[in-house]
């Protein structure tokens, strides 16, 4: 059974896969599969009342071809969403960031996501989030990702003034 890495940020890590290609660095955009659970006490749980424990359910996975997001999406590390803006491509969170920069390119982990390395004491609606889904206050992500790739270098972010909306078309 593969052993659990508990990071001094709290994330908890579990070796599925080891890959053996590069590793990426922040500011790198990755290409990866992820597969998102929500647990105890979530809209997207199910109860088991003969065994009274919550079962966790898949919300949304990048497998799946029946999800607006099948096949590999894009996270810039170091890219994250603002509070109280709208996900643009790419956006990432602290949690992943810091797992993605200690795999390899074709790794899979299984990881424990705390709310404070995730959507926080605010949650996030569905706008905010980068598998499209409401996020509790205070709710771990309990996810699988699998680093398919490491696609570029991100350029320096150039300070634009303009008055449009804060998002991009996905």
């Amino acid at each position: 059974m593969p052993k659990e890495i508990i990071k001094t940020s709290g994330l908890k890590m579990m070796e599925i896969e080891k890959g053996t290609g590069s590793t990426p660095e922040v500011g790198q955009t990755v290409i990866a599969h992820y597969e998102i659970y929500f647990g105890e006490g979530t809209a997207t749980s199910n109860y088991d009342y003969d065994n009274g424990t919550y079962i966790d359910e898949l919300c949304d996975s990048t497998y799946d071809e029946s999800k607006p997001f099948f096949g590999p999406v894009d996270f810039v590390i170091g890219q994250e969403t603002p509070k109280d803006d709208l996900y643009k491509k790419g956006d990432s969170i602290k949690g992943l960031d810091e797992a993605f920069l200690s795999m390899k390119v074709g790794g899979k982990r299984k990881l424990i996501i705390p709310p404070e390395l995730a959507y926080g004491a605010e949650g996030a609606s569905s706008f905010h989030t980068f598998f499209r889904y409401r996020v509790p206050t205070n709710q771990p992500l309990f996810c699988t990702v699998e680093l398919v790739a490491i696609k570029e270098q991100l350029e320096p972010k150039k300070n634009i003034k303009s008055s449009a909306p804060a998002y991009e078309a996905l």
